[in-house]
C-alpha cells in the first residue's frame, strides 16, 4: 500500500470513527468502548510478540547463569516491542482517531442540549492537535512510569535467585504471561481516563461556542458513587475556571511537562473530602471531571434559578457555600410555621420512630418535633434530597433502647414546608442526600431573633 493509499485509509477510518458521534445515541460509551478495546489490544499483541523475542534471546545466551547483563539484555529486547516509542506506534491510530471523536462528541453533546450547531473555530482546532499528541504522549509514557520497573524487578528476582538460563524458559513465559493479563487493568483505566477527560475538554469548547457560562456537575449517584463525586454533585462552576484549567492541561501536555499537567487536572483519591469546601474555594486544578480515576462524573449546562430566599439558599446548598446569618434567621423563621403534611404520616413516623426518643405519646412526639426548630441550642444544615431543599434541625441526643450516643432530628422540606421526619440518626452524613448535610452559623440564633 503507498503512502497516498494509507492516507486515505486514515481518513475514511477517521471519519467513520466520528460518525458514532451523529449515529450513536450512547456515543461516549461506543467510543470509549472502542478506545479500551485498541488500547489493550495493542498491549497484548505487543507483549506477546515481545515475550517471543526475549524468549528466543533467552535460548541464543546458552547454558549458564542468568546474570545483571543478562537481565539488561532482556530488558531492551522487551522495550523493541513494549517500550516508549514501540507502544506509541502500536496505539497511535487508534489514539488519534478516537481523541478527536471523543472530543468532538463532547461538544456535540453539548450543542444537542443547547439546541445550537457547534462551529469549530482555529483555537479548538489547534487545542484537538495538542489533545492528540498529548494523549499519545502519555500512553507512550507507560514505559517510563509503569512497565519498566515491573519488568526490571522481575529480572532482578531470577538474578537473585541464582537461576540458571536453561532452567528460567518456562518461568520467563509464565511470569510475563502474567504481567501481560494484570497490565490490561492498568490499560483499561488509563483509556477510561483518557476518553472522560478528553470529552469534558471538547465539553468546555461547546459551553463556550454555546454561549453558557455555567455548568452544574452531575454526579452517578449509586451505590458505587465515591466520596469526592458526592461532595462535588451539584456544584456550580464557571466556564471561565473549567477553560483555565484546560488551557494549562493542555500547554503542560504540549511542552511534555508532567508535573504541571498533573498540577492543572489534580485526580483526587476517591476517598478525598471536599465537603467542608466551598466551590467559591475549590483548587484551580479541580473544575472538570474526571476527579479521580474511573470517574463517571459529568457536567451539564446550568442556566441559573430564580433571586427568591428559596433559590438563592438552593444554590448556596450545592456550592456548600454556608448561608449568611440573616439567611439563617430567615430560613429558621420559615421553618417555625412547618407542619406535618397530614396526620397518617406523623403517625407513622411515630409508630417507626418514637421508641428511639423516648415518648410514648403521639402529641409529645409532635412537640418535640416542633421545639427542636425553635430551640437556640440546636444545629442546623441544609441538604438537597431528590433537588428539594431541606433544612435539619439537630442536636445531640442519647438512643433510648440501646444508649447509643447520636443525634436528634427535625427535617423540613423547605419548599412545601413541611416536617418530614423527627427521629434519632447515629451520624449526620447519610446517602439519602444528593448533597450532603452542611452546618449553618445557627446555633442560638433564636434567642437573638425572638428574645
Amino acid at each position: 500500500m503507498n503512502t497516498a493509499q494509507q492516507s486515505i485509509l486514515r481518513t475514511i477510518r477517521r471519519r467513520l470513527a466520528r460518525s458514532v458521534v451523529i449515529k450513536d445515541a450512547k456515543a461516549y460509551e461506543a467510543l470509549y468502548g472502542q478506545l479500551q478495546t485498541a488500547m489493550t489490544n495493542a498491549w497484548d499483541d505487543a507483549m506477546r510478540e515481545g515475550i517471543a523475542a526475549a524468549l528466543d534471546r533467552l535460548r541464543d545466551l546458552g547454558p549458564g547463569t542468568f546474570t545483571k547483563e543478562d537481565g539488561a539484555a532482556i530488558l531492551r529486547v522487551l522495550e523493541g516491542s513494549v517500550g516508549e516509542d514501540a507502544i506509541r506506534a502500536a496505539m497511535r491510530e487508534p489514539v488519534i482517531n478516537l481523541t478527536d471523536a471523543l472530543f468532538r462528541t463532547g461538544a456535540e453533546e453539548v450543542g444537542q442540549a443547547a439546541g445550537v450547531a457547534i462551529s469549530f473555530m482555529r483555537p479548538d482546532l489547534d487545542a484537538l492537535d495538542v489533545l492528540k499528541t498529548g494523549n499519545l504522549y502519555w500512553i507512550g509514557n507507560s514505559w517510563n512510569i509503569k512497565t519498566q520497573n515491573k519488568m526490571a524487578a522481575i529480572l532482578e528476582d531470577y538474578f537473585t535467585e541464582g537461576m540458571t538460563r536453561e532452567g528460567l524458559t518456562q518461568r520467563f513465559a509464565e511470569d510475563f504471561a502474567s504481567l501481560t493479563e494484570r497490565s490490561r487493568v492498568y490499560w483499561e483505566i488509563l483509556a477510561d481516563h483518557t476518553a472522560t477527560k478528553t470529552r469534558e475538554i471538547g465539553r468546555v469548547t461547546g459551553y463556550e461556542r454555546a454561549g453558557i457560562t455555567h455548568v452544574q456537575v452531575r454526579a452517578h449517584l449509586d451505590d458505587r458513587t465515591t466520596r469526592i463525586c458526592r461532595h462535588m454533585h451539584g456544584r456550580i462552576i464557571e466556564v471561565s475556571k473549567m477553560r483555565a484549567q484546560a488551557d494549562a492541561y493542555l500547554e503542560a501536555a504540549g511542552k511534555r511537562n508532567e508535573p504541571a499537567a498533573k498540577a492543572a487536572w489534580t485526580m483526587h483519591g476517591a476517598d478525598a473530602d471536599l465537603s467542608g469546601i466551598p466551590t467559591s474555594k475549590l483548587d484551580k486544578g479541580t473544575a472538570s471531571p474526571p476527579y479521580h480515576f474511573r470517574c463517571r462524573t459529568i457536567t451539564v449546562a446550568y442556566f441559573g434559578s430564580g433571586d427568591s430566599d428559596l433559590d438563592r439558599w438552593t444554590v448556596a446548598a450545592y456550592d456548600r457555600e454556608p448561608l449568611s446569618r440573616k439567611d439563617v434567621g430567615t430560613l429558621i423563621e420559615r421553618a417555625r410555621s412547618a407542619r406535618w403534611p397530614h396526620s397518617k404520616v406523623m403517625e407513622s413516623h411515630f409508630r417507626r420512630k418514637a421508641g428511639e426518643l423516648g415518648f410514648p405519646f403521639l402529641d409529645e412526639y409532635n412537640q418535640s418535633a416542633v421545639d427542636l426548630i425553635r430551640r437556640g441550642d440546636r444545629d442546623v444544615y441544609i441538604s438537597l434530597r431528590k433537588g428539594v431543599l431541606n433544612a435539619t434541625f439537630v442536636r445531640p441526643f442519647i438512643e433510648q433502647r440501646k444508649g447509643k450516643p447520636g443525634y436528634i432530628v427535625t427535617s423540613v422540606d423547605l419548599a412545601e414546608n413541611k416536617i418530614t421526619s423527627h427521629h434519632w440518626r447515629e451520624k449526620l452524613e447519610t446517602t439519602g442526600d444528593e448533597v450532603p448535610a452542611l452546618k449553618q452559623p445557627g446555633r442560638g440564633i433564636m434567642k437573638w431573633l425572638f428574645g
